[in-house]
């Protein structure tokens, strides 16, 4: 590694000269500091006046000044740096803690659709079974009918046939039901006729015919089946109907709550979502700040070292007394000097008036 060469007197003149551009005063503060260099520092320290003295001290003071300065500035940068680095770690704790909300609700969301899933699947099933018991009692009451025939029918016309021979009801019933059940056809002519007629109209044959009537309707309606297997059927059908309806209320109950919490869970990862978004950009912009302050920071510290190591070190050598070396005399042969050997006092430095040796 090159070894770096102190500099000389004069070169430590011409940097604290240029340096005194630099300092933070007026205009007229640096051409009067620029005088008092030259007039002080650019004359060996045991031939200054005291008046020399006195402005070597002012621009010392004014250097020391502005050293306070930089150090100033570099202890203001450090303190933003610092508080803008404390800024950025709240942040980024608040970065931590809204991932792991987020995470926690998309973890609630999967729960909460896994749910409605499954309530919407059961939903559908319960629907199926309603449809089919619903299938199953129309079949069984269809067989009902089927096995009983028109035994209402008969029921409803045999209870208001005494009132017709009476002549104080009239059921179109009996007319519509003699053209489905089995009967002679005389019988039914007769008896359509003799039931068109009002009862003041009516002989004795009509009343015969009208008591034949009741009497044939009365065989049939007991000759029809009891159908008992049927009406089991339809009545266990109807209570598997109902059943299947219950659950189906159930199952749609439990489907809209599912479904209003699975809503819920979006809303609340969409929130999430932004706000680990808003985050990551608060975080990112406090570190751009902070680039920029570490920045600056560099800079100043940079500055107050560069000042430290020019102008101030040029000072500092300028603030010391000149030295030289006087060179030893080479003694002739046969006759030494007396000084030659002394180790006391040779090679020792003695002050001069000449310039700096380098």
């Amino acid at each position: 590694m090159e070894e770096t060469r102190p500099k000389s007197r004069s070169q430590c003149l011409t940097d604290v000269e240029q340096a005194v551009d630099q300092l933070d005063v007026s205009e007229t503060g640096r051409e009067m500091l620029r005088l008092l260099v030259k007039s002080s520092y650019g004359c060996p320290v045991k031939e200054r006046h005291r008046y020399q003295d006195a402005a070597a001290r002012l621009v010392e003071e004014a250097f020391q000044d502005e050293e306070e300065v930089l150090q100033a500035r570099s202890r203001e940068a450090a303190d933003k740096a610092d508080k803008c680095r404390s800024d950025a770690q709240e942040r980024a704790g608040k970065l931590r803690t809204s991932k792991e909300g987020f995470t926690g609700t998309i973890s609630a969301f999967r729960a909460a659709k896994e749910t409605f899933l499954a309530d919407n699947q059961i939903l559908q099933q319960r629907r199926r079974a309603l449809d089919q018991s619903v299938q199953d009692l129309r079949r069984c009451q269809a067989k009902l009918r089927e096995a009983t025939g028109c035994k209402d029918q008969l029921q409803q016309a045999l209870a208001v046939l005494p009132g017709i021979l009476e002549g104080t009801a009239r059921d179109e019933t009996v007319i519509v039901l003699l053209g489905e059940v089995a009967l002679e056809d005389s019988l039914k002519t007769a008896a359509l006729s003799s039931l068109k007629l009002p009862a003041e109209a009516r002989g004795s044959f009509d009343k015969a015919v009208l008591e034949q009537l009741h009497g044939a309707l009365s065989r049939l309606l007991e000759a029809l089946p009891g159908a008992e297997a049927e009406q089991l059927a339809v009545e266990e059908a109807r209570v598997s109907e109902e059943a299947a309806a219950s659950a189906f209320v159930q199952a749609r109950a439990a489907q809209s709550t599912s479904a209003h919490a699975l809503r819920l869970c979006e809303l609340e990862l969409r929130w999430a979502q932004g706000a680990e978004g808003a985050a990551l950009e608060c975080l990112q912009e406090k570190e751009q700040e902070l680039r920029q302050f570490e920045r600056e920071l560099k800079a100043t510290n940079e500055a107050l070292h560069q000042f430290r190591q020019g102008p101030m070190a040029s000072l500092k050598v300028l603030q010391e007394p000149e030295i030289a070396v006087v060179p030893l005399k080479t003694p002739t042969k046969g006759k030494q000097d007396s000084h030659v050997h002394d180790p006391t006092s040779a090679g020792v430095p003695t002050p001069v008036r000449a310039a700096a040796v380098l």
